[in-house]
């Protein structure tokens, strides 16, 4: 700083100072008299030093950037092979999937054909029962359908009644 500018902080120090001291005589006589101070910032300078890191501070520098750098890398490895596995996994449990429904599809149909000729009669009862109903009026047909629909119902669990049983006694026989 240059002595001007010493200076003029001197003198704006005193003109602080002196209003202070004003205000606090004037406060103690009840007079109110209030002022503005104005206090300007003055130019200060900095100057930067750069301070070097010892050797030493270089080498744990070095190793922290090192083990970071292998840190993220580990990350990125374990991300793609959790991708890969993931992948595989899906694969191999769609490709199941896939077998399952393969199989139930053939046991289904091995089902249906050891019915033998009996489906077709039951698909010909079934058909020609569908025809008649048709053939009335809609109201008539709505009373019948849901007739037809509680009696179905009431052959499957008749069905499912025998399968239970038959499944029992094929335990019980082994």
């Amino acid at each position: 700083m240059s002595t001007d500018d010493e200076s003029t902080i001197r003198s704006e120090k005193k003109t602080i100072k002196e209003s202070i001291s004003d205000t606090t005589a004037e406060s103690s006589s009840n007079f109110k008299e209030e002022r503005v101070v104005v206090a300007t910032p003055t130019n200060t300078e900095y100057k930067r030093y750069e301070v070097k890191p010892s050797p030493e501070e270089e080498s744990i520098s070095a190793r922290a950037r090192d083990v970071g750098q292998s840190l993220r890398d580990l990350v990125t490895y374990m991300g793609q092979k959790a991708k890969a596995i993931t992948e595989q996994s899906t694969t191999s449990l769609k490709d199941q999937a896939d077998q399952i429904a393969d199989l139930d599809l053939k046991k289904d149909a091995r089902d249906i054909q050891n019915l033998g000729s009996n489906i077709d009669n039951i698909i010909n009862v079934f058909e020609d029962i569908m025809t008649d109903i048709r053939k009335e009026r809609y109201s008539e047909q709505q009373r019948l359908l849901v007739g037809y629909k509680k009696l179905l119902e009431e052959q499957i669990n008749v069905i499912d009644a025998r399968l239970k049983m038959a499944k029992r006694l094929k335990l019980t026989s082994v």
